[in-house]
């Protein structure tokens, strides 16, 4: 019996010259962004991305006009319906999170010497504080082997329309978006490693905060800080774990420790009491040193009746066992499985 019948690159430009026009409206409505004319390369290329929001690719695509193969986390194919539908219509190269990236890597140079470009998000993940993430070496490794067009392009203000702590989207307009450099096989390969990475690095970072400084660019948040505690659950000021609350619709979180209150303007900055926080960045600080330091004192947490489960093909869960979740200074432990820091 036959299997399922392989569809060629071709089919796939067809699949996005007929979305295009949609990711056109979609990009316009949710980020405001409007390119009079986008840029068409006449030879493959890879284009490299830092990442704001989930749909980071819409504008990548507002800006180029080539049909792109997106590098995608293995967790988007799975996401049911949607997960099916994506991998039918557009065929993402696939990698897992947290694993060897070899068997992505190889399918990005298979497609490339096709003559197809590709669109790769080289952090890798959102940032959680404005500020852009780790770009690992190995990205500056793959674009010199490849031996063809690279292109970094970067979006700012995306962190504001969606934050790493929500599932929805803000309104407002991005800060800016489009190409920063192009960079030919030859450049490429006149560099060393160290040097194609350092150019990378440069051309995708953002600051979203330090940005919104100058620009004070108004967003409507749709629910204000109501689900900012999934990520921030340290208080500023008395230093509290899981003690913080949204009050009044969202608009204040409120420690129920040392009752210390926070809120947020139209721009994206805190205020509080005595200025203890601006940013998520000045956030996260405060949070993180407060982790470390109680790991330090050996105050360590622990939690009852938490689930394990492994995660299989189409991520999958079974249930592996029950039981109260330990932590140390070296990790988590649950079910006799242990789960070091990195």
């Amino acid at each position: 019996m036959n299997g399922p019948k392989r569809r060629t690159d071709s089919f796939y430009r067809r699949v996005w010259t007929a979305f295009r026009p949609i990711f056109h409206l979609v990009c316009r409505a949710a980020y405001g962004v409007r390119v009079k004319r986008s840029v068409e390369f006449d030879e493959p290329v890879l284009v490299l991305s830092n990442h704001t929001t989930d749909m980071d690719f819409l504008v990548v695509a507002e800006h180029i006009k080539n049909h792109m193969y997106f590098v995608a986390s293995e967790h988007v194919t799975a996401m049911g319906l949607f997960g099916k539908g994506f991998s039918m219509l557009f065929n993402p190269i696939t990698v897992t999170k947290g694993s060897s990236k070899a068997g992505g890597v190889i399918d990005i140079m298979r497609r490339l010497r096709r003559g197809n470009s590709v669109l790769l998000f080289a952090e890798g993940r959102i940032s959680h504080n404005g500020r852009s993430t780790y770009i690992a070496p190995a990205t500056a490794k793959l674009a010199k082997s490849v031996k063809c067009r690279v292109v970094t392009f970067r979006t700012s203000g995306g962190f504001f329309i969606e934050p790493r702590w929500q599932n929805y989207l803000n309104r407002g307009r991005l800060f800016s978006s489009g190409i920063v450099h192009e960079y030919s096989a030859e450049e490429l390969a006149a560099m060393t490693n160290e040097e194609v990475l350092a150019h990378i690095r440069e051309d995708l970072y953002v600051d979203a905060y330090a940005e919104q400084e100058t620009l004070k660019r108004p967003f409507k948040f749709r629910h204000g800080l109501r689900d900012i505690t999934r990520y921030y659950d340290v208080c500023p000021r008395c230093h509290g774990l899981d003690c913080l609350a949204a009050q009044g619709e969202g608009m204040t979180v409120r420690c129920r420790g040392c009752g210390y209150e926070l809120t947020m303007d139209e721009c994206g900055f805190f205020h509080g009491e005595g200025g203890l926080v601006r940013s998520c960045a000045d956030w996260e600080s405060i949070q993180l040193a407060e982790y470390h330091s109680r790991f330090e004192r050996g105050e360590f947490f622990s939690e009852e009746g938490v689930t394990l489960y492994g995660i299989g093909k189409g991520f999958k869960l079974t249930e592996l066992g029950k039981g109260t979740l330990t932590s140390s200074a070296d990790g988590l432990y649950l079910c006799g499985e242990s789960f070091p820091f990195r």
